[in-house]
């Protein structure tokens, strides 16, 4: 089920017409902690296909790839206005308002190997405070 969310982070890193090696870093990081092989990381990133199916996540899944989205989009700190609409995108196909997305923009992280335990939760839990979820 996780290759579907990489194929997002893969279309997003595309938008500009690069894919960065700390882009491909950090899809390798996500694709590795969500049990896939390095073959399987690569495969989504070079075939990441066109519009993808996110209807079937459930709501921890859905903010987790929102999150992942926002990381990526932010990782190289080059933001193209591609990256900014096909985030905006995901965001509205995951049941986002615009609102959550520029809430939870400054506060995630883009550091690839530094990771602050509860960071990721405690952003979620702030959003959807907001959100009354």
């Amino acid at each position: 089920m996780f290759t579907k969310q990489l194929k997002v982070l893969a279309i997003l890193a595309n938008a500009d017409g690069e894919v960065n090696d700390m882009e491909i870093q950090l899809m390798e990081k996500i694709g590795k902690a969500n049990g896939m092989s390095l073959d399987e990381i690569h495969e989504a990133i070079q075939s990441p296909g066109n519009d993808i199916e996110l209807g079937d996540l459930n709501e921890d899944d859905k903010f987790d790839l929102l999150h992942d989205v926002i990381q990526l989009m932010k990782i190289d700190s080059k933001i193209y206005n591609e990256e900014i609409l096909y985030c905006q995108n995901i965001a509205a196909k995951l049941g986002f308002p615009l609102e959550a997305v520029m809430e939870i923009y400054p506060h995630v992280n883009t550091r690839i190997n530094l990771s602050v335990p509860g960071e990721k939760e405690a952003i979620k839990k702030k959003l959807y405070k907001i959100l009354n979820r």
